[in-house]
């Protein structure tokens, strides 16, 4: 995507959803809960077919 512009988000969850971002973290799976916080949103919203996401996905498929 090519707009890098960042907005801080905060957002209050329940403990079994810290503990399991804190798992794929300490398991190397993500670098930080954000991380894999954004790729749960981005995987959702290409689930949901919203563009941008959904166009980026079907392009990198077509790749070679």
């Amino acid at each position: 995507m090519s707009n890098k512009a960042k907005t801080r988000v905060s957002v209050t969850m329940t403990k079994p959803y810290i503990d399991a971002l804190n798992r794929l973290v300490k398991e190397g799976i993500y670098l930080s809960r954000g991380d894999a916080i954004l790729e749960a949103i981005r995987l959702h919203l290409r689930r949901l077919k919203i563009e941008p996401f959904y166009s980026a996905m079907t392009e990198e498929a077509e790749e070679p």
